[in-house]
């Protein structure tokens, strides 16, 4: 009775000191949520086009490029001109990017605040030769809530984790719109050829719901995706592929979105009627519907939902997305 009542009264009894525990929460590796060579989580279409892209003529020379000398320049500018985020300096920062890191199960990466951007912007590099950093400016900083900054570190982590970063600057070659982002060099000559450009441009648009379903998985509550993503670009967040929409409908994509989730997938067309970032936003949302977000956060309960598989998933966020070959400013 006494040993009862005592550990009653001390909560610290009852905590699991065991050696089992320590290695369970110390050893934690998103390793174990790869299959087939790609993250649960990811849109198969976004490896798919990138193994695609690899292949094609010119590719090689210009990831060369890109590997050794534009990351490599770009973050010698960061490493000199900006602030490292930690925990004395942008600590509400570092405790998103932690919060983060620990939700997708990555190394924490560098963090750097950039004030010579006058523009509300996040990316991240990395190399063979660069840890993982993620960029955000002092704008963004200032602009943005932590719903959204949340959403925008967990997205970022999600393309660390997904190799995005050589395929990102190569795209900045590309001839799309003058609000693409522009890094400190670009050491490649050579004009990008047509099959290339138009691969490049088709993979953005897989590439964003890999992203979009990393930083769903990173926030507090993932229900409010379509709120917190809408209300980016309602403050006239452009993103790094310079695309904008500031008259973008948070209440008509959350009612397309449940509307949508009411339909068989067989039955299922793409609405061309809705603008690219829009369709974008409603296949993302397919992912809290999706049983592997449940597997990445235990804490939450999705037992009382129809959850369908990742295959499924995939399938029906392709079909939302339509045939994305054009990148709309």
């Amino acid at each position: 009775m006494s040993e009862i009542s005592l550990e009653k009264e001390n909560p610290l009894l009852q905590i699991d000191t065991s050696f089992r525990t320590y290695l369970n929460a110390y050893t934690r590796s998103y390793q174990n949520h790869i299959v087939d060579g790609i993250l649960d989580y990811a849109f198969e279409s976004d490896f798919a086009v990138r193994q695609k892209i690899l292949g094609l003529s010119g590719c090689g020379k210009l990831f060369k490029a890109v590997s050794s000398q534009d990351i490599s320049a770009e973050a010698k500018v960061l490493f000199m001109k900006c602030d490292q985020v930690g925990p004395l300096k942008y600590p509400e920062i570092y405790d998103i990017v932690k919060k983060c890191s620990e939700r997708l199960e990555l190394v924490v990466p560098i963090v750097f605040i950039r004030q010579d951007l006058d523009r509300a912007l996040i990316y991240s590099i990395a190399s063979d030769i660069i840890d993982p950093c993620i960029v955000l400016t002092k704008q963004l900083v200032d602009q943005m809530s932590r719903d959204e900054l949340t959403f925008l570190i967990g997205s970022e982590c999600g393309r660390i984790q997904n190799n995005h970063c050589v395929y990102n600057m190569a795209f900045t070659y590309l001839n799309v719109n003058k609000l693409v982002y522009k890094p400190a060099e670009r050491s490649f000559s050579s004009p990008v050829s047509k099959q290339l450009y138009a691969a490049l441009v088709q993979w953005v648009n897989y590439a964003d719901i890999t992203c979009d379903r990393a930083g769903i998985i990173c926030l507090d509550k993932p229900g409010r995706f379509i709120e917190i993503a809408t209300s980016l670009y309602q403050n006239g967040y452009i993103d790094f592929y310079g695309r904008m929409q500031k008259d973008i409908d948070s209440f008509m994509l959350q009612n397309k979105s449940d509307s949508i989730h009411a339909v068989a997938s067989r039955s299922l067309t793409t609405d061309h009627s809705m603008k690219e970032l829009e369709r974008r936003i409603v296949a993302s949302n397919e992912f809290l519907n999706c049983s592997t977000l449940y597997e990445w956060r235990r804490d939450l309960d999705g037992k009382e939902q129809h959850l369908v598989s990742g295959q499924i998933c995939d399938v029906r966020s392709s079909i939302i997305l339509g045939n994305g070959g054009q990148l709309n400013g």
